[in-house]
Parts: C-alpha cells; sequence; structure tokens
C-alpha cells in the first residue's frame, strides 16, 4: 500500500544544488557562464577606454580650434557611459537579470531617493551665488538699500531716507508753490487733530487714508504719548469746599 506522505523518489545528485533547497523552496541561483562574463569585462574595458579617449579628446578640440566646449556636453556624454557600465554590472555581475523582478524595482526606488537627494542638494549649493536684486546693493547711511520707487523695470532707486526721498519727489511734480499749500493745509489739519478730544471711540482702531505724516516736515516726527496730552482729563477732579464755607 503505497503511502500518500512519502518522498518522492530521488532523482539522483545534481552538483548545482547539493543541498537539495531548490527541491523544496523553488529557489536556485543562476550560475553565469564564464564566456559571459569575460564577455561583459570586456565590454567594460572598452568604455572605460572610450571615457579617457573621449576626455582627451575633448581636450584637444578646444586647444587646436580655440574653443571652450559647454560644460554639460562633458557630463553628458561621460554620465552615459557610465550608466551603460553600471547597468552591465548590476545585470550580469550582480545578477539582477536572473533574480525576482522585486530586487530591481527596490534598487530602482533607492535610485530614485538618491537621485531627489542630489537634486534638492544641488538647488542650494548652484544658487548660492545668486543674490536678490533688492538685495544685493549695500546698505547705505540714511537709505534703504538701493530699493527702488515702483516695481516697473525703470523705476527710479531709493538712495537716501524715504521721506526725504518722496518728499523732493512730491516737491517735483507739483511745483514749490502747490506745495507750501499742501503742507500749510496738512499742518493746519494736523493741529486740529492735535488740540481734538481723541477718547477711546469704536472707529480708534481703523485704518486712516490720507497724507503720509512728516511728508512735509523738516525733520522726522519724534514720537509723542497718545494719552500724555489728556493726562489732566484724567486726573481726578479737585475737591469743592462743602457749602456754608
Amino acid at each position: 500500500m503505497s503511502n500518500a506522505h512519502a518522498a518522492p523518489a530521488s532523482h539522483g545528485f545534481d552538483e548545482l544544488d547539493p543541498h537539495g533547497a531548490g527541491k523544496h523552496t523553488k529557489h536556485s541561483h543562476h550560475i553565469v557562464s564564464g564566456v559571459t562574463l569575460v564577455g561583459v569585462l570586456g565590454i567594460l574595458l572598452v568604455f572605460t577606454a572610450l571615457t579617457v579617449g573621449l576626455a582627451q579628446g575633448e581636450k584637444w578640440v578646444m586647444s587646436y580650434f580655440a574653443i571652450e566646449l559647454p560644460r554639460w556636453v562633458n557630463v553628458a556624454v561621460a554620465m552615459s557611459i557610465a550608466t551603460i557600465k553600471a547597468t552591465l554590472v548590476l545585470m550580469y555581475f550582480m545578477l539582477l537579470r536572473y533574480s525576482n523582478p522585486i530586487n530591481t524595482i527596490v534598487f530602482l526606488v533607492c535610485l530614485v531617493a538618491f537621485a531627489l537627494f542630489l537634486f534638492f542638494t544641488g538647488l542650494d549649493i548652484n544658487n548660492r551665488g545668486n543674490i536678490d536684486p533688492i538685495k544685493a546693493n549695500q546698505i547705505q547711511a540714511g537709505g534703504i538699500g538701493g530699493i527702488k520707487a515702483g516695481w516697473s523695470k525703470d523705476a527710479a532707486v531709493i538712495d537716501k531716507a524715504s521721506v526725504v526721498y518722496w518728499r523732493e519727489r512730491k516737491l517735483n511734480e507739483v511745483g514749490p508753490e502747490k506745495f507750501a499749500k499742501m503742507k500749510a493745509a496738512f499742518s493746519h489739519g494736523h493741529a486740529e487733530h492735535a488740540h481734538a478730544d481723541t477718547g477711546p471711540t469704536a472707529s480708534a482702531a481703523k485704518v486712516k487714508s490720507g497724507t503720509t505724516p512728516g511728508l512735509f516736515d523738516a525733520a522726522a516726527p519724534a514720537a509723542h504719548d497718545e494719552h500724555g496730552g489728556h493726562a489732566e482729563d484724567h486726573a481726578a477732579p479737585a475737591a469743592k469746599p462743602a457749602a456754608g464755607h
């Protein structure tokens, strides 16, 4: 009576799998022939010689014709040859051609991650010499570093204190007489505002429009305490004498 769980009959000794691991796990190592390995080695040596020859040829071309080839030409040629050589090594010497395809996928994912690392690192290193035009000039005494007075390319550069620049620009636009009238009107309105009651109201926090304070002043406006002028108003009233005295 035959046993269903009996071990299968042996088919002889397998020199490529002496322990019989392939019979139970269905896994075995592919053995690349020596002819294939020697042929791949020859191709790698040819590509190595080609890399050196092209580098020397590039130097000869630039010297003979007195020209300078772009750097990307050298990088593109060298990296193309290096990619072919690395592919041959991976396929035949590291046996990715004969192994489980998941190994190739894992390798490619790691390669993409490494490429992303180099890409973002290059963004930082290759742009360190680029300076924003608005920050290119040094800060000048009384100025704001050469910032333009507008967004257009032909906008004037502010090379002095901003209050002085805009005062001179307004004076050139309207003329001395109109500028004096605007200054007088603004000064009169500012004086009225200074003497007006500025108690806490709902509109005190609103953004106020109008001429920039200090535009018509010879010097920058001094800081003042908004509550300083009203200290007396909030002081306790003096005690009144009692009736009969």
